[in-house]
């Protein structure tokens, strides 16, 4: 697969061949190396029979499947989507139980998270673990993961 930084942006019509190739290159480079580097770690841990035995065998359904791709049954994926819908609502609505969310404030805004988690006098007053480029209390995916460990850390040990 070739690298571009923009897919949804790139003109793929008017792509040079130089391009082309050189970033077909470019991946084949990677790929190769990270084959290489797994291979490694593999044989280091003695697991290259795990690999010859098992993994080896199924790459080709794999490469089926992401070939033809896979067949959805658009039925199942709509009662899916609405049980996590549903359950999404339903956590959501029983986070304004809470003394330091008001009604009036939007979960999904993250000025409105910031308020709650770290700045409102109101809300919980937490210490930020990680802060944006812009220098504001960062409520990505990953530092409310942390932010989390450290609070069921802080739990366990009281």
């Amino acid at each position: 697969m070739l690298t571009i930084l923009n897919p949804k942006t790139y003109n793929w019509a008017e792509m040079p061949l130089s391009d082309c190739y050189e970033g077909n290159a470019a991946d084949s480079y990677f790929t190769l190396k990270l084959y290489h580097l797994i291979m490694e770690k593999l044989g280091g841990l003695g697991n290259t029979k795990l690999l010859e035995q098992i993994i080896s065998p199924v790459l080709p359904v794999f490469a089926e499947m992401e070939f033809e791709g896979l067949d959805v049954d658009m039925k199942q994926l709509s009662v899916v989507g609405k049980q996590l819908k549903d359950t999404n609502i339903d956590v959501t609505d029983s986070l304004y139980e809470y003394k330091q969310v008001s009604n009036t404030q939007n979960l999904s805004s993250n000025t409105d998270l910031i308020d709650i988690l770290y700045t409102d006098e109101k809300g919980f007053a937490l210490y930020p673990p990680d802060m944006t480029p812009k220098g504001k209390p960062s409520v990505s995916a990953p530092t409310l993961k942390l932010l989390l460990d450290q609070i069921n850390a802080e739990l366990i040990k009281r």
